[in-house]
């Protein structure tokens, strides 16, 4: 069931229509790598993907990052609007820097 699940993820991930989108992310310096990590919360009960590094609308990466999991409740991905970051509750890290590494970030 759970392999059922990510292929379908990754269907929806290769599915998009690339468009300008009005946000920028930018790569880490160091390592050139995209900044998208997985924090652990509550004895490592809770997972959250976060997508740092955004600069520009990050409503509108929000709204294309709900559009890949369609059948989620409203809340399951976040902005926080105090670091313009991307919240997504699960263990998404891979699926997300393939679709941001497809999309030209």
């Amino acid at each position: 069931m759970l392999r059922q699940g990510v292929r379908s993820l990754s269907k929806r991930l290769y599915s998009t229509e690339a468009s300008s989108p009005n946000y920028i992310i930018t790569r880490t310096d160091a390592s050139g790598a995209l900044p998208v990590y997985l924090d652990i919360k509550n004895g490592g009960t809770r997972s959250l993907t976060i997508i740092r590094r955004v600069q520009g609308d990050a409503e509108a990466l929000r709204q294309e990052v709900a559009a890949l999991f369609p059948d989620t409740p409203k809340n399951f991905v976040t902005v926080n609007p105090i670091n313009n970051q991307v919240v997504i509750k699960g263990s998404y890290v891979n699926d997300i820097k393939q679709w941001l590494a497809q999309k030209g970030f």
